[in-house]
């Protein structure tokens, strides 16, 4: 009787327990669904280069599929002023690159010059945002034509570095390595010959890593040495280091540390985003490969 007892006492506290959760959970909020979209701009000018890549977006709800080329805005009325002009910008639809691009293709961004930006949407919201491109630097080491991956995978020394000249009231600098052709390799040699790409080997990589040619890093000085582990191909690839305004540093920096959007980091008034300006260093280089 007594076990009998206490086996009823227990079935009957299991379910007093659930009882109290089912009470607690549906005194409990609502589960938010309710989503209010914001209007992103994200453009940043790049000296010497023409004026493209103005992504004027509307932001998604996070409870329906993402679909990032319906996101763009494409009947805005966008105006880039400055060096004493105007630039109407246009939408590209080709799904590969959208985004605004200025009418007048021919005219390049001018270093340490002032540039604003106005967006006018059918809804009656105006953006606007403002930057000063930076000057220009130059090399003080060039990365050199052909570069030796290690032999040995599990001593990635680093012996090869690239400088730059500092540029006047700018501290921080990003660097970009873009592979330019992840098929042929043979053909890029000293000695050319038939010899195809391949992928470097980085253990705990998911295979998608591989999808995104480039790679960027933050540097707070002018001189790096070479980090094997940004590499993800062999063969061709482009070095770019980039003099970025605070605009585009603050949104780069937000961009690798955190996964939602932080006004202190935008630079857009009326709502969110970047349009910031950066000048740029370009140059080649071919990875060797460690083996065959």
């Amino acid at each position: 009787m007594k076990f009998k007892m206490y086996k009823y006492k227990n079935y009957f506290h299991r379910i007093l327990i659930l009882l109290v959760m089912v009470f607690a959970i549906s005194c409990g909020d609502d589960i938010p669904t309710d989503y209010v979209p914001q209007n992103f701009v994200e453009g940043v000018l790049l000296v010497g280069e023409p004026i493209r890549d103005i992504k004027i977006i509307r932001t998604q709800p996070i409870n329906a599929i993402y679909n990032y080329y319906k996101s763009h805005i494409t009947d805005a009325e966008a105006i880039i002023s400055g060096d004493g002009r105007e630039f109407l910008l246009s939408f590209n639809f080709d799904t590969l690159r959208p985004g605004y691009f200025a009418t007048d293709s021919n005219y390049f961004i001018k270093p340490n010059t002032f540039y604003s930006l106005e967006v006018r949407l059918k809804d009656g919201s105006v953006l606007t945002g403002e930057t000063t491109t930076p000057l220009v630097s130059d090399w003080k080491m060039s990365p050199k034509n052909f570069i030796q991956y290690p032999l040995d995978t599990l001593k990635l020394s680093a012996r090869d570095t690239i400088a730059w000249q500092k540029v006047a009231g700018y501290d921080y600098y990003m660097i970009a390595v873009v592979c330019l052709d992840t098929l042929e390799y043979g053909k890029y040699l000293a000695s050319p010959r038939e010899e195809k790409n391949r992928r470097t080997y980085k253990p705990f990589s998911g295979q998608n890593t591989y999808k995104d040619l480039s790679s960027t890093s933050f540097l707070p000085n002018n001189e790096t040495s070479v980090v094997w582990t940004t590499f993800k191909w062999f063969g061709k690839h482009e070095v770019v280091v980039y003099t970025p305004d605070w605009n585009f540093t603050r949104w780069f920096v937000q961009n690798v540390s955190s996964s939602s959007l932080n006004p202190l980091y935008s630079s857009i008034e009326g709502g969110v985003g970047v349009f910031g300006s950066a000048s740029v260093l370009r140059d080649t280089s071919v990875l060797l490969k460690n083996q065959p």
